[in-house]
């Protein structure tokens, strides 16, 4: 060698020696470089002038030598210092030596590294494939012509067919055609993306039925980014079908039977109003009538108790309507004040006839907002203020507060009355449970605080008893939310005062289309209208002749009943509201229907007005008067 090529020989970062192989004994090591005796852990002077077969015991000289500028590797074994040894790669090149025998380089790299390299690889290709065939999904890979190149155990149980049987075969040589045609053209969908993509596919299994696979597929590409294969992922997705598929059932059917439900409601509403109808109707007129003292009373009673009759039948629909949840509130921003002193208006001529002081003090509520439903939130508070007076002493006291707690308002009131036992308070919620108290001591179903609290939590709100001592009162408490009063809408005015209606309306010169089938209800109708002028009165007991009657007479009035045999009211007023010739007539739908939520939508759809049955007659004729004017007094 050359100085500078000896030199370079030394600094190779391989192990290298070069091999005499005419040598006397054997082929001899004539030259090692640095990398060599430092993987041999010897000088390289320890090396030169050995045997090869000391250095690399084993190896087969004539086939390295043979296979010399093949760039071929052996496997061999390097002598390490202290009877050591090395697995070893060995690369043999020959080269003429300056004596001009002939010689052989041999590079010699660590085998070992390489091996733990390749068991490494082996090892994690193991656990991949360990994983993929305890995966609890089909996995498989398919080549561009769609036939299977390799798919996991799972594949194998859950289809129920050998390995050998799919490898090089496509879907259509496995499957029906028709579950094949799926496969294969989401495969084809695929590749022209150019992304993974999740499809349900069909099982083809005649064990699982109509199975479903919820299957991710994507393409691979090879270093030319040519795609050369689609692998999938499978897995089962039939029950949870079946589940969804029994839970959309289930839906419908609760959807169905809150529908009848409601329909039953509006149904119940309709049948036991009714009768209620003339029940009070008549008894108004009666009154109105020249009576005894003694025939007034009576007849008084039969008011009062038609009225309580009635307030219980409101009770038991109502809170049938918002648990079935038929009935929704209608949250808005209301003044605090305002439905508190409106209940303790109402409740104040029952407090009186007991001799009951009404006090309050409502500093906290004074020009706050709060958000809820201001005729239910009025329900609410009146029916805890009834109750305080109907469980309270003689010349007892019922005192009212409101008070701002962090982001509510807490309606307070406190009674001097009989009290609640603790173990007894959370049953005073428990619809029809009274506490033992009979209904012939004090009148009352026990349901009026359990719709209190079904109302109060459908705003966000709350209702409980803060404290109680039997024998000497009870303090109950409402909270609401407080609402900010920037969000108040300008819309919020003081309500308009309604005169009183007159003793006697003049309506004379009116003509009144009645649409009703019940002749009691008609009858009840004709008579009050007699006492105000006896309009025309026109009555019609089906829907259809309704219609016919209005066009016909163009009358100042059509009233409507909801519930009529040939067709319902709301398809009477659409008709009437759809022919320009009776557009403008106005229509007041008499109902013992008196869901709020109908209320609002015959109004919507062009309703005047909506009375409720039974008839209240003052306030039917202040909506008569409203719908046509007042008219000659």
């Amino acid at each position: 060698m050359t100085e500078m090529a000896a030199w370079a020989f030394d600094h190779l970062p391989i192990s290298a020696l070069v091999v005499d192989e005419q040598a006397n004994g054997g082929p001899r090591v004539v030259q090692v470089n640095r990398a060599l005796a430092r993987r041999m852990g010897v000088e390289k002077g320890d090396v030169v002038g050995s045997l090869l077969q000391q250095v690399l015991p084993g190896t087969d000289f004539a086939t390295l030598a043979r296979e010399a500028g093949a760039a071929r590797a052996f496997e061999g074994t390097l002598a390490l210092r202290a009877g050591g040894s090395q697995e070893v790669s060995l690369i043999g090149s020959p080269m003429v030596h300056p004596g001009g025998s002939g010689c052989l380089v041999v590079l010699v790299d660590d085998l070992s590294s390489r091996s733990d390299a390749e068991r490494a690889l082996r090892e994690s290709a193991k656990r991949l494939e360990d994983i993929v065939d305890n995966v609890n999904a089909l996995i498989y890979l398919k080549a561009a012509d769609g036939t299977y190149l390799w798919l996991n155990r799972a594949y194998e149980n859950m289809l129920q067919i050998p390995r050998e049987t799919v490898l090089g075969n496509d879907d259509f040589s496995l499957w029906p055609h028709d579950i094949a045609a799926v496969y294969s053209a989401n495969d084809r969908v695929v590749v022209e993306a150019g992304r993974p993509m999740e499809f349900e596919e069909p099982i083809p299994s005649a064990e699982t039925g109509t199975g479903m696979w919820l299957t991710l597929k994507f393409p691979l590409y090879d270093e030319d980014g040519t795609p050369y294969a689609v692998g999938g992922i499978s897995t089962d997705i039939s029950d949870r079908n079946r589940t969804e598929a029994l839970v959309r059932r289930a839906m419908e059917e609760a959807e169905r039977a809150n529908q009848a439900k409601s329909e039953f409601l509006s149904r119940m509403s309709h049948e036991l109003r009714t009768p209620l109808n003339s029940i009070i109707g008549f008894a108004q007129l009666v009154r109105t009538a020249d009576l005894s003292v003694e025939d007034a009373d009576s007849v008084q009673h039969v008011l009062r108790a038609s009225r309580h009759l009635l307030a219980l039948i409101n009770e038991v629909l109502e809170i049938s309507r918002i648990e079935s949840g038929v009935e929704a509130t209608s949250v808005e921003t209301v003044p605090a004040c305002d439905p508190l002193i409106e209940a303790m208006e109402l409740v104040g001529p029952l407090a009186a006839e007991r001799g009951i002081e009404l006090a309050r003090d409502l500093h906290g509520a004074v020009h706050r907002f709060v958000w809820a439903d201001h005729q239910r939130l009025t329900q609410v508070l009146l029916n805890v203020l009834t109750n305080a007076v109907k469980y309270n002493v003689d010349n007892g006291t019922i005192t009212v507060t409101a008070d701002v707690l962090e982001d509510r308002l807490r309606y307070r009131i406190m009674d001097t009355g009989f009290g609640i036992a603790p173990r007894n308070v959370e049953r005073v919620f428990t619809p029809f449970d009274r506490l033992g108290i009979s209904a012939g001591d004090i009148e009352g179903t026990g349901l009026g605080l359990a719709l209190s609290r079904s109302m109060i939590e459908a705003m966000g709100g709350a209702i409980g008893v803060e404290r109680t001592v039997p024998g000497r009162g009870s303090v109950f408490y409402v909270d609401v939310r407080i609402s900010s009063a920037d969000s108040v809408s300008d819309r919020i005015v003081s309500p308009a005062v309604e005169p009183p209606v007159e003793e006697r309306l003049d309506l004379h010169t009116l003509t009144i289309v009645y649409i009703e089938d019940n002749l009691a209800n008609l009858e009840l109708v004709k008579r009050i209208l007699e006492q105000h002028g006896d309009p025309t009165l026109i009555p019609a007991m089906q829907g259809g002749l309704g219609v016919e009657f209005a066009t016909l007479y163009q009358p100042d009035l059509v009233l409507l009943d909801l519930h009529l045999p040939d067709m319902d009211g709301d398809e009477v007023l659409r008709r009437l509201q759809a022919d320009e010739r009776t557009r403008d007539i106005p229509v007041l739908i008499l109902s013992a229907d008196a869901t709020p939520s109908q209320v609002d939508r015959l109004r919507a759809a062009g309703a005047t007005d909506y009375v409720t049955k039974p008839l209240d007659i003052r306030s039917f004729l202040r909506s008569v008067r409203a719908a046509v004017g007042p008219g000659p007094n």
